[in-house]
């Protein structure tokens, strides 16, 4: 399905029954850089240095805000609703080939409580309703959780394992790739 990913309204917060995905503020540096001052969380990311200091965070921000004006990527911060903590951040970026290749990362306090289910499933409804198709990802070999969280929204495995360099570990390492089968 081939739609447009721009009739959309991509400014409205996405909101779920624990968290809203909302675009991305300078205001978020501080928890960004807290939560990605983490190796454990920053080596399963492919764009993300360590450490990641305050002022790093921020241009973070501002970088994925820029991007999503020039090319259309679809960077959200991941809000806990219960207390307004930002948890984490999940995107969608458009690739040369016409695919969608989606990520996320999610700071360690978090993990194993279905915070990156809920979110991937409120944003890949998202690209559903918005027509965005087909919908590729990946993770690094050393963390099947996330592709187990990847599974659950849909993913299969292609067979394929590159070789993929990390910011955060600054170095290289398998990534099986993954695409998605929409959901009935």
């Amino acid at each position: 399905m081939h739609g447009d990913p721009m009739a959309l309204d991509w400014t409205r917060p996405l909101e779920g029954g624990r968290l809203i995905l909302r675009v991305l503020s300078l205001d978020d540096a501080a928890w960004i850089s807290h939560g990605t001052t983490n190796r454990k969380v920053t080596a399963m990311t492919g764009r993300i240095p360590y450490p990641n200091p305050p002022l790093g965070a921020e241009l973070y921000a501002l970088i994925c805000r820029a991007a999503e004006a020039n090319r259309g990527d679809r960077v959200r911060a991941i809000i806990r609703k219960a207390d307004g903590a930002g948890i984490g951040m999940i995107g969608l970026h458009p690739r040369k080939d016409g695919a969608w290749e989606f990520g996320y990362w999610l700071a360690e306090p978090y993990w194993g409580q279905g915070y990156a289910s809920e979110a991937a499933h409120l944003l890949l409804d998202a690209a559903d309703a918005g027509g965005i198709a087909p919908i590729v990802a990946g993770h690094y070999a050393d963390n099947p959780a996330s592709g187990r969280v990847l599974e659950k929204c849909g993913f299969v495995y292609t067979g394929e394992v590159p070789i993929a360099f990390s910011s955060g570990r600054m170095a290289s390492a398998p990534c099986p790739r993954m695409v998605r089968r929409r959901q009935a």
